[in-house]
């Protein structure tokens, strides 16, 4: 059983090295405690009794929330687990007017998740993301209303 909970910075070790597992150029230690101190700042882990399966940070700031990053260990993907942390961030944001995300453009399961959950594209970032050996990749942004998430 995979249970979801809310946790704080003294979690960056744990959710670097999962962020590490999830993508090729994933945070480090340092990056990930930067990132948990920012204001607004949360993060969701998903655990497997003692295992980290996945993760999610999120930022909110007024009435608007980011969708920060959210991976999934690769032997735990393709389980709905993606689908239930995105609810989940919804869950912390539940009165923030939309709920924002950036994609990169070659991520088909990931763009399939965000259609399905009822995400609607808004724009795009031409070059944004560069990948380990060196090609760019469009970000494509993407936003919903929290509460309408399916």
């Amino acid at each position: 059983m995979i249970e979801l909970r809310v946790v704080d910075r003294t979690y960056g070790v744990v959710l670097s090295e999962l962020h590490r597992a999830c993508f090729p150029d994933g945070w480090g230690v340092a990056s990930m405690d930067e990132v948990l101190r920012s204001p607004g700042v949360y993060a969701i882990l998903a655990a497997a009794g003692e295992q980290a399966a996945g993760l999610a940070l999120g930022r909110r700031i007024a009435d608007e929330a980011e969708l920060l990053t959210i991976g999934v260990a690769p032997e735990f993907r393709r389980q709905g687990l993606g689908a239930a942390l995105v609810r989940a961030v919804a869950s912390v944001v539940p009165r923030a007017r939309a709920l924002h995300l950036e994609v990169a453009a070659d991520n088909p399961p990931a763009l399939m998740l965000y259609r399905t959950l009822g995400f609607a594209q808004i724009g795009r970032r031409k070059d944004y993301y560069r990948r380990p050996d060196g090609h760019l990749v469009d970000a494509l942004t993407f936003a919903v209303d929290p509460g309408r998430i399916a």
